[in-house]
């Protein structure tokens, strides 16, 4: 388990709605549209491999369980437990929007760590994301986090030689 981080499936929630307690309760308010994939409108491909059709589709448990792995993909952003001790640090280069979380799985990847998504867990972001609902400097943090990150991408080349992943 220390080369295991336990991934909490994320959502958002519409503003105003309550945030949900349980995954009933966020089931009820997926159905009605309330709920879905955080930055499911913005980018569905940086949440996808937390697999959400395999998630709904396990059984109601009352206890937190490791439901299954999901492998690391390119743009994968989780939301993560992970060991006190053998996790990379995050790279404070990247700054407000953008690569921040993608660069933190990639090196996770890139070490050798494996994503086990839970079960009877997950975080919730008030309101829906939505594009033109950020401040304007947002694309040129973008742009600065893009080529900060292509840089970030040889790093790991070099620190992880033996690696038998790449982002």
């Amino acid at each position: 388990w220390d080369r295991v981080v336990f991934v909490l499936p994320a959502f958002e929630v519409r503003t105003g709605t309550r945030v949900p307690g349980t995954k009933a309760e966020l089931r009820g308010l997926w159905g009605t549209g309330d709920a879905r994939p955080f930055y499911g409108a913005l980018c569905p491909r940086c949440q996808a491999p937390t697999g959400y059709g395999r998630w709904w589709a396990l059984p109601p448990t009352p206890h937190l369980r490791v439901a299954y792995e999901a492998p690391w993909r390119d743009p994968w952003e989780p939301f993560y437990v992970g060991p006190a001790h053998g996790v990379p640090p995050f790279d404070e280069r990247f700054l407000q929007y953008g690569f921040n979380r993608i660069s933190q799985s990639c090196e996770l990847h890139m070490a050798g760590f494996r994503f086990a998504v839970l079960d009877g867990a997950f975080v919730v972001h008030r309101g829906f994301k939505e594009a033109g609902g950020f401040h304007g400097g947002r694309e040129a943090e973008l742009h600065r986090n893009r080529q900060l990150f292509r840089h970030f991408r040889a790093e790991l080349r070099q620190r992880y030689p033996r690696s038998p992943h790449h982002c």
